[in-house]
């Protein structure tokens, strides 16, 4: 007997960014920790905010769930992310401490989040 085909992941459908929404490229490319993805849809006029309509997740929880120092940051100085709960009432603080994230990664987002929500 002939062995079903088995659906391809998401994330492994080299076609899931070929998408006009660049929305949906954002979120598929901080996923992916593809940098120049992400850039280029926020250059396409992504909403650095949007949210993933799954998960509530925006690119900034995704990049410090996945250990990304460099996607946050750039996310933070450059594009000017927002610092809010996702879906589930997590800030990205909470998640980088769920997460386990890397000491670097864990101090800068500590210490953006803490200047957004006590400025001086």
């Amino acid at each position: 007997m002939a062995q079903q085909p088995q659906p391809k992941p998401r994330s492994a459908d080299n076609n899931s960014t070929d998408t006009r929404d660049p929305e949906q490229v954002l979120l598929r490319c901080a996923y992916d920790a593809d940098i120049d993805g992400v850039i280029a849809a926020l250059k396409a006029g992504a909403d650095v905010n949007t949210t993933d309509p799954v998960m509530g997740l925006t690119a900034l929880h995704i990049a410090v769930g996945t250990n990304n120092l460099a996607l946050t940051r750039i996310l933070v100085e450059d594009w000017k992310a927002e610092f809010k709960p996702d879906g589930t009432g997590r800030w990205p603080t909470s998640i980088a401490a769920h997460a386990r994230v890397d000491e670097a990664l864990c101090d800068y987002i500590v210490e953006a989040e803490e200047k957004v929500l006590y400025p001086e």
